[in-house]
């Protein structure tokens, strides 16, 4: 069993045993990286407790929500696990030499 990390520079929320999960802060219209003059780029910002992640996409808004809620999804998954994950314990087994 994993227990908490005690060093760690982020303060994560631990509730009830379990990790605050990731969910998307906004969806904002930006600027593109210079350079470029295309206008449909939007800004997502992603939090985790105190910790965001910010991230810029190009297309539509409904896209770009669409985009970041399976970025919510896969960090949430690696937070809590799989469901179904199967743990295999290899034992040396005495009857095989």
């Amino acid at each position: 069993m994993v227990g908490p990390m005690t060093n760690s520079k982020s303060k994560s929320t631990n509730v009830c045993g379990w990790f605050e999960p990731c969910k998307i802060i906004s969806v904002t219209k930006s600027d593109g990286p210079q350079g470029n003059n295309k206008k449909d780029w939007y800004r997502y910002v992603i939090s985790q407790g105190n910790d965001p992640i910010v991230g810029f996409r190009r297309g539509t808004r409904e896209s770009v929500v669409a985009a970041a809620e399976g970025v919510v999804f896969c960090l949430n998954e690696r937070l809590i696990g799989k469901p179904g994950r199967v743990h295999v314990n290899y034992q040396k087994n005495s009857t095989h030499k």
